[in-house]
C-alpha cells in the first residue's frame, strides 16, 4: 500500500503560491501551480482580472527548505508568462531566474485515470487570509474520489476534459496539482470550485461550498509544456 504521508511530504515541495505585490509591503495571492520540467503549471484564469503591469510583477511563493514534517521556509521568486490555452483554462510560466533544487512532479497519463479513483489536491486556498489572521503561508490538502469524467462535446476526438471530484475546494486552489493517491503522480489541474449562495447570511456575497470540485486532465496541460 503506498505511504499518503509520505507521497503528501514530497508533493508539497512542488507547490507553489502564484500573487503579484500591489504595493512594496503587499501581496496579494490569486491561486497555486506546481513545478513540472523546471515550469509552472497552473491555470489561465488566475491571469483574467489582472493588468498588464500585474502580470509583469507576478511572482511564485516556492518551497526553499523543509525541516521534518511540518516546517518549511519559502521564498517568492519572479515568473513570466509562458504558454496559456484559454479554452481549457491552462498555463505555463516560466522563473525568471530559475532557482537551484527545484523539486519537479511527475505526470501521469490522466487517460488511465478511473472514475472511483482515489485522488488529493494540495493548494494555498484562503493563502492571503490566512497569512493576514497569523497562520503564515499555508498549504492545505484535501482529499477525494473521482466522481466523474466529462469528455469535450464539441471536439471531434472528445477528449477527456473534466474530472469531477467529491471534495470542497475553495478559492486559492485553482491551478493545484490532483494527484492519483496509489502512484503519486499529477492527473489533473485544479480548475473550479463548484459553490452555492448562502442561506445563512443572504445579505453577504459569500458563497457556501459543494461537496464538488472540477479538475483538468493533465494530458491537457502537457500540450504546454512541449
Amino acid at each position: 500500500m503506498p505511504n499518503l504521508q509520505q507521497n503528501i511530504k514530497e508533493v508539497r515541495k512542488s507547490v507553489v503560491a502564484i500573487g503579484f505585490n500591489p504595493s512594496p509591503n503587499q501581496i496579494t495571492i490569486l491561486g497555486s501551480g506546481f513545478i513540472c520540467d523546471g515550469k509552472i503549471i497552473t491555470v489561465a484564469h488566475l491571469l483574467s482580472k489582472l493588468n498588464e503591469e500585474q502580470i509583469k510583477n507576478l511572482k511564485a511563493n516556492v518551497m526553499v527548505e523543509q525541516v521534518g514534517n511540518d516546517l518549511e521556509r519559502y521564498q517568492w521568486m519572479p515568473i513570466k508568462e509562458c504558454k496559456k490555452d484559454m479554452k481549457n483554462d491552462l498555463a505555463v510560466f516560466e522563473f525568471e531566474s530559475k532557482p537551484e533544487n527545484l523539486k519537479n512532479l511527475v505526470l501521469g497519463n490522466s487517460e488511465n485515470t478511473e472514475i472511483g479513483q482515489d485522488a488529493y489536491f494540495i493548494g494555498f486556498p484562503y493563502a492571503a487570509q490566512l497569512i493576514n489572521d497569523g497562520f503564515g503561508v499555508t498549504l492545505v490538502v484535501n482529499k477525494g474520489i473521482i466522481s466523474n469524467i466529462k469528455r469535450d462535446g464539441t471536439d471531434p476526438e472528445r477528449k477527456r476534459n473534466w474530472f469531477i471530484i467529491d471534495a470542497i475546494s475553495n478559492p486559492g486552489n485553482s491551478g493545484c496539482p490532483v494527484i492519483n493517491a496509489e502512484t503519486n503522480e499529477v492527473i489533473g489541474v485544479m480548475s473550479i470550485s463548484f459553490r452555492t449562495p448562502s442561506q445563512v447570511v443572504k445579505e453577504l456575497d459569500i458563497r457556501e461550498p459543494m461537496h464538488i470540485a472540477g479538475a483538468k486532465p493533465i494530458n491537457l496541460a502537457k500540450e504546454l509544456l512541449k
